[in-house]
């Protein structure tokens, strides 16, 4: 029994058509949890703790705020002023004595001053710098927080696009295979303009979509790396 070939040709291009998409959905379905090392996980948080500027930034503001409390502290004697006057009626002509001068009294003179309302003040300046170090912890620890979660949800964005590389890369050697044969069997007339045409088309959508999850990838380890302040490849 002698079978057309161009029959044979369509018919294999329709079962590639249609068992494609499943097998790329097979592979898709695979799980990523395997992939995900929890030990590397935590250095690239690590890493994000110790290079992201903003956690710089606010370990700095903690700093500052130990720095007004402790000037808070040492600032008792603040309310109490002391003065001195030194006196000297000597000069090179006799002296004249002159009663109803009120300077005869020569050497230092000390005076103390008190201010009851900034004495009182002090306990209350002393406890808003003790709140503010508090607060300056607190806002740090929070953003640790959010930083970690950020790094995890980056990390996992990452291995999401690097997993799906392997599937558009083997639909495009797919579409290029089915692409070739098809050029070759219009070239002898095997089969018409339509199958070429959606044989081109295809190889050109898989290209694109390679493309596509490419620049993903790229974008995601850029992402991840933006927190880190390091390349992932200097992360180990």
């Amino acid at each position: 029994m002698n079978c057309n070939p161009k029959l044979v040709l369509s018919l294999g291009l329709v079962i590639f058509a249609c068992s494609r998409p499943l097998a790329l959905f097979a592979q898709q379905q695979q799980s990523i949890l395997p992939e995900i090392s929890y030990l590397y996980v935590e250095k690239l948080i690590a890493a994000a703790r110790e290079n992201y500027p903003r956690i710089k930034s606010l370990t700095s503001q903690v700093e500052v705020a130990k720095q007004d409390l402790n000037a808070a502290k040492i600032s008792w004697l603040d309310p109490f002023s002391f003065q001195y006057v030194g006196r000297n009626n000597q000069s090179q002509s006799p002296p004249v004595v002159n009663v109803t001068n009120t300077d005869l009294l020569t050497g230092y003179q000390f005076g103390v001053s008190f201010n009851p309302g900034s004495l009182l003040a002090k306990p209350s300046n002393v406890k808003k710098a003790k709140e503010q170090v508090n607060v300056a912890k607190y806002t740090k620890e929070e953003y640790l927080l959010t930083l970690e979660a950020e790094v995890k949800r980056r990390y996992f964005a990452y291995l999401q696009a690097q997993k799906s590389l392997l599937p558009f890369n083997n639909a495009l050697l797919d579409a290029e295979t089915s692409f070739k044969t098809t050029k070759i069997a219009y070239q002898k007339a095997e089969v018409t303009i339509e199958q070429y045409n959606s044989a081109s088309t295809s190889y050109y959508s898989a290209y694109q979509s390679k493309l596509q999850a490419e620049v993903a990838f790229i974008s995601a380890k850029a992402l991840l790396e933006e927190l880190t302040v390091k390349k992932l490849e200097e992360i180990k």
